[in-house]
């Protein structure tokens, strides 16, 4: 009995160690693959018990149907919990290398690093964009458009691995009094980005006038 104790054991460890995989966590909600895999893995362990149960205290004679029989059924959920990852992982693999990669060309975001040496380019681009009535990817490259306007003024300096936030944070010490527009058109750019937000042309010629604003005080510096 203690045996059997130990091979359950060792069985519920290696289940749980590919629970804990990170294919199978979820930070802001249930996980319905891995809750599945706990369901049939306890109706598994509720059959064992019951049929070490069956066979406590008394001689264990074999029986070659009733053997039969158990390992199909083992065999069974066995097979179920390895169908179940495999089509797990399929779809993970399908969703990174096809669908996600498809979107990001689709819908490239623009990186102000890419303009460094040309920056007219990306006001140029949202221009043409806004003429098009395409107001969210017009606001993408106006976003990209006023930090190399900041980085001419050294506000702040334009570096491949920079995030948004980076950016803020160098114009809250150097430039605090633009911090809050510009918190705010972070917050417009992420959602067209990243959270598919349509934009309106009153929105775009409100954070287009700011843009311009700012380019003004470039040109007086000079």
């Amino acid at each position: 009995m203690f045996q059997n104790e130990s091979k359950e054991n060792q069985i519920r460890k290696a289940v749980e160690d590919i629970l804990k995989r990170k294919e199978f966590q979820q930070t802001d909600e249930r996980n319905p693959i891995a809750d599945m895999i706990r369901q049939i893995w306890d109706s598994f362990l509720e059959w064992a018990r019951g049929l070490f149960k069956k066979r406590a205290g008394r001689e264990v004679q074999f029986n070659p149907s009733e053997f039969s029989q158990n390992i199909d059924t083992v065999l069974k959920i066995a097979l179920i919990i390895l169908a179940v990852i495999l089509l797990f992982i399929i779809i993970r693999l399908l969703i990174k290398k096809v669908y996600l990669p498809g979107k990001v060309r689709k819908n490239k975001i623009p990186k102000p690093h890419e303009y460094l040496e040309n920056p007219d380019l990306a006001e140029e681009k949202m221009r043409s964009l806004m003429e098009q009535g395409r107001f969210n990817e017009a606001l993408r490259f106006l976003y990209i458009a006023l930090l190399l306007e900041l980085h001419q003024r050294k506000v702040l300096r334009i570096e491949k691995w920079k995030t948004n936030r980076a950016y803020l944070r160098e114009i809250a010490a150097n430039n605090p009094e633009i911090l809050s527009h510009m918190k705010e058109l972070t917050g417009v750019f992420n959602a067209c980005c990243y959270g598919n937000k349509e934009i309106d042309e009153a929105c775009m010629n409100i954070w287009f006038q700011f843009y311009i604003e700012e380019k003004g005080k470039n040109e007086k510096q000079n």
